[in-house]
């Protein structure tokens, strides 16, 4: 796996990396896929794995560095508990359709990982009463890189919840899978 991940890896740089179309389909926009991959040059987009799909989950907001590519990343939810409130899943539909609005955004940050590779990664979100943004504690994974780990931190940070009744806290992880 690692020796396939860093070939991917190095055939992205030297075909050029960052050209038009990275992270879209052939023959789509950026902002008309919503597949939650971004595929390595010469790659296909694997389908959507899991979650619930967004308008915009095709979308990255941050580009490559000049030169550098993205194997084929994919996001998905792998937890998620509710303190104090039920855990059905009527009860989490909410708090997960907001997390999977910062998919793209959480994609974009896997370029800043130290050793690319597949993991999770953890926090608990603290969410106010009336929602908003949450505060992020307890960050864990064992994906190495400060950058990857304050860029997938302010990701969450940016989450959107809708209103409640009373503050509530949220133990949520995500999977960075790369590759088929």
């Amino acid at each position: 796996m690692r020796f396939r991940l860093s070939f991917v890896w190095l055939t992205g740089l030297a075909l050029g990396g960052a050209c038009a179309g990275h992270g879209t389909k052939p023959g789509a926009t950026a902002a008309s896929d919503t597949n939650d991959s971004i595929p390595a040059a010469g790659a296909t987009a694997a389908p959507n794995t899991g979650g619930v799909v967004t308008e915009d989950a095709g979308v990255v907001p941050a580009e490559p560095p000049a030169g550098a590519s993205l194997p084929e990343v994919r996001v998905e939810s792998v937890g998620m508990h509710i303190g104090g409130m039920p855990n059905d899943p009527a009860s989490k539909e909410p708090f997960a359709r907001a997390l999977t609005k910062q998919f793209p955004e959480l994609r974009g940050c896997y370029r800043l990982l130290e050793e690319p590779k597949s993991g999770t990664f953890g926090v608990d979100l603290h969410i106010p009463r009336g929602g908003g943004k949450p505060r992020v504690e307890q960050p864990r994974t064992a994906l190495r890189g400060d950058a990857f780990r304050d860029c997938v931190v302010r990701a969450f940070q940016n989450t959107e919840f809708e209103k409640t009744k009373l503050p509530i806290v949220i133990s949520y992880s995500v999977k960075f899978s790369v590759g088929q």
